[in-house]
């Protein structure tokens, strides 16, 4: 199981010189982009954070396939308790790569 811990850990600069972490864990269907801690992402990658999933193939936004009542491409502020919970039933018994 994935935790909000690890998932913190392995943050790195989201590459922009406005700063910020992301975390992208992927594997050959989907990739899970968390981010937060700069203006204009919805979350500070702490308590809360922007969640969004990617269809590798096509690269089109899926979030809403995956989080219930969802109406946009991602899921913004999320707590890490949610955060977890997604990325552990998307990679459900399947490996996964960080990025």
């Amino acid at each position: 199981m994935t935790t909000i811990e690890q998932i913190k850990s392995w943050g790195k600069d989201h590459g922009s010189s406005l700063g910020g972490k992301q975390t992208l864990l992927f594997n050959e269907q989907l990739e899970i982009s968390i981010v937060g801690g700069r203006a204009g992402l919805y979350g500070d990658f702490e308590n809360d954070f922007e969640l969004a999933i990617i269809d590798r193939k096509d690269r089109n936004f899926v979030t809403r396939f995956f989080v219930e009542g969802l109406q946009d491409d991602v899921l913004a502020y999320a707590s890490g308790e949610e955060i977890e919970k997604i990325v552990n039933e998307v990679f459900h018994k399947q490996d996964f790569q960080v990025r």
